[in-house]
């Protein structure tokens, strides 16, 4: 699936309940991240910033696709979704 694709899912209404890690993985590498380290959770790293995402059965559940991702990489703003 192409990031554009992706990122409209990830930006749909209502919010996803959860989404496939791999597909996060594939924004997140879009918009500039790189997994840094794996410990209970996933975490992404990009210039000082850092996102923690606890993955559960390869899912991230929605109140960390919101907080952890739609927040801090300013996507809804981005890519025009309000």
């Amino acid at each position: 699936m192409k990031v554009e694709k992706l990122i409209e899912k990830l930006l749909s209404v209502p919010t996803p309940s959860e989404m496939d890690y791999r597909d996060i993985k594939i924004i997140l590498e879009h918009e500039g991240w790189r997994l840094d380290r794996v410990t209970k959770h996933y975490i992404f790293t990009n210039n000082g910033g850092t996102i923690v995402l606890p993955i559960h059965k390869g899912v991230i559940k929605r109140v960390y696709l919101k907080k952890e991702i739609i927040d801090k990489l300013n996507l809804e703003e981005k890519y025009g979704k309000k």
